[in-house]
């Protein structure tokens, strides 16, 4: 068998001979806020360890500092498991899909916005908005029990101001899928049966009113990593102005405040750009001065839950070829977010290295079987714009899937290019508990929310400023220069996210924020375009059932539900 190897591809191969441990531990816990059972998480450095309190009510245990400290970080427990809920944030958009021959069925309605899949008892919507609601909960708890709490006055403000930035955060997630929704401040101390849907306007009010409040109140830095710091929830508000601006009730001056409040962030000195891309999603180096924010993880995984599965719903089944077993090697390969041919497209393979970062290309065997021996070439996938013909792919003596092919050809198993760069060295097969850190925000995508601000605000030369500086980092020795723009438009911007978040920004709110989900989704999405369902009612998700049936006033949905 030949081994198939070339520079470009060592890169993605190098995680499969080093398995990079963590050096500090780090966890935000699971955390159940029950009347007297707590949960706790507390690190090495003081966040981050898991202790059970009980025999405690909440009312006189949230009255000291370690009371109130637990209370808060109850509050950011949820993240782990809101960022796991991909389904509304990624599936129907330009860049993943699901697999599948449509002549055989099987087609994801969700990703083509079936009236099966989307609607009132959707579980998808309806997990989405429980999670996001019980999450307020705890953050209104820790907000209205503060100012009775004894503690050092500094810090209580400082844990205040964090709980802000996570109320606003959680509400900046329900309003963006949902428009007008429930909107409660104050902890809930008695059974509520009522619901009132507040318009989106008022709630955008109450996000910038939070994070206009815990900025000033925020540190630079944090002494315990992973907690809001200024940076994190200056980018928040930066995004939200930016979102609201595309909104009929924005304010005249959103583009022009989230450009500078971006600006800001940048040149704060806090954060900055990494040399390569390759560096930020090198295992073992998740704690990078480009993370402004991130979901935690621990590598003890007695504390982290169901841990971080990223790295094995982006892929594809390869154990059935011969020369390929269950193992650790190449994680357990999910196929249940799908990159779109488009996604892969919107690279130039030669200048930009985010691509052969990205994706994985190459799978050698893992196991010995008949001719294959271990590290032989087992699949290829030719760069998407360099195709093999026909001969050169019936001379290979491994499986070889040109771009026209991927999760279409039944034959060669629906195969496709994964994205690699979540890949977690070490991980027994199957096991969903990954534990490296889930990234929120990072300073590329400031730079990338300032060039879309700036040009909404007329201001070009800035935006290509901001975009080009995402751009040149990405851009292989020798040819920086060629990989900047000499003009910008929104779909650049829309196309350059893409490339630098795909896998971490939520895509289906970056498309409904700039109006293009619809227009998109029938461009790039095979299965949604073929399909032919998506409308203008999709840009909101249905109310949940649930919600509507347990309140005893009447809640409106959606319209098109």
């Amino acid at each position: 068998m030949e081994e198939l190897t070339t520079d470009s591809l060592q890169l993605t191969i190098e995680p499969l001979k080093k398995n990079y441990m963590k050096s500090i531990i780090k966890n935000i816990s699971g955390i159940a806020l029950m009347a007297w059972v707590i949960l706790t998480a507390v690190s090495c450095n003081g966040f981050l360890e898991e202790e059970l309190i009980s025999d405690r009510t909440t009312d006189n245990y949230y009255v000291d500092e370690q009371g109130y400290e637990d209370l808060v970080k109850s509050a950011y427990s949820p993240l782990r498991e809101i960022h796991k809920l991909r389904g509304l944030t990624l599936l129907g958009t330009d860049i993943f899909t699901r697999p599948g021959d449509p002549a055989l069925g099987g087609l994801n309605q969700f990703n083509e916005y079936s009236a099966q899949a989307i609607n009132p008892q959707d579980g998808n919507s309806a997990v989405y908005w429980t999670f996001l609601y019980a999450a307020i909960a705890r953050a209104n708890t820790a907000l209205d029990r503060a100012p009775e709490v004894s503690m050092d006055d500094a810090i209580k403000t400082i844990r205040v101001s964090e709980i802000k930035f996570l109320r606003a955060l959680y509400y900046f997630y329900l309003v963006q899928q949902f428009g007008d929704i429930p909107l409660p401040l104050t902890e809930i101390t008695e059974v509520v049966t009522t619901a009132e849907r507040i318009p989106e306007a008022q709630v955008y009010e109450q996000i910038i009113k939070d994070l206009e409040e815990a900025i000033p109140a925020l540190p630079p830095a944090q002494e315990e990593y992973g907690r809001v710091t200024k940076g994190a929830a200056q980018h928040l508000l930066a995004k939200v102005y930016l979102t609201r601006g595309y909104r009929d009730f924005a304010g005249s001056d959103d583009f022009a405040k989230a450009a500078s409040i971006a600006t800001d962030v940048i040149n704060s000195g806090q954060y900055q750009l990494l040399d390569t891309f390759g560096e930020v999603f090198q295992q073992g180096n998740e704690e990078n001065n480009e993370i402004l924010f991130a979901v935690q993880y621990s590598v003890n995984t007695v504390l982290n839950g169901d841990g971080n599965d990223a790295h094995s719903l982006f892929g594809q089944g390869v154990d059935g070829l011969i020369g390929m077993d269950r193992s650790s090697t190449y994680n357990r390969q999910q196929a249940t977010y799908v990159p779109t041919r488009y996604l892969s497209s919107l690279y130039d393979t030669d200048m930009d290295t985010r691509y052969d970062i990205t994706f994985l290309r190459i799978f050698y065997a893992t196991v010995d079987k008949g001719d294959v021996k271990v590290g032989d070439t087992v699949l290829y996938f030719p760069k998407w714009d360099q195709p093999w013909t026909v001969e050169r792919m019936a001379a290979a003596d491994y499986l070889v899937v040109n771009y026209d092919e991927y999760y279409m050809n039944v034959a060669k198993q629906n195969q496709f290019p994964p994205l690699w760069k979540f890949f977690e060295a070490g991980l027994p097969y199957g096991d969903d508990k990954g534990t490296r850190d889930l990234f929120v925000f990072r300073l590329a995508e400031t730079h990338l929310i300032a060039a879309e601000a700036y040009l909404k605000a007329g201001n070009e030369p800035k935006a290509l400023e901001h975009i080009n500086a995402v751009r040149r980092r990405a851009g292989a020795p020798g040819m920086k220069d060629a990989m900047e723009l000499s003009s910008v438009t929104l779909d650049d911007i829309l196309d350059e996210r893409a490339r630098e978040l795909c896998g971490e920004e939520p895509r289906w709110t970056e498309l409904k924020r700039t109006g293009k989900l619809i227009e998109r989704v029938k461009l790039y999405n095979e299965r949604a375009s073929e399909a032919n369902t998506i409308k203008d009612f999709h840009l909101l998700r249905p109310i949940p059932l649930s919600q509507i049936e347990r309140s005893s006033n009447t809640v409106s949905q959606n319209p098109g539900y």
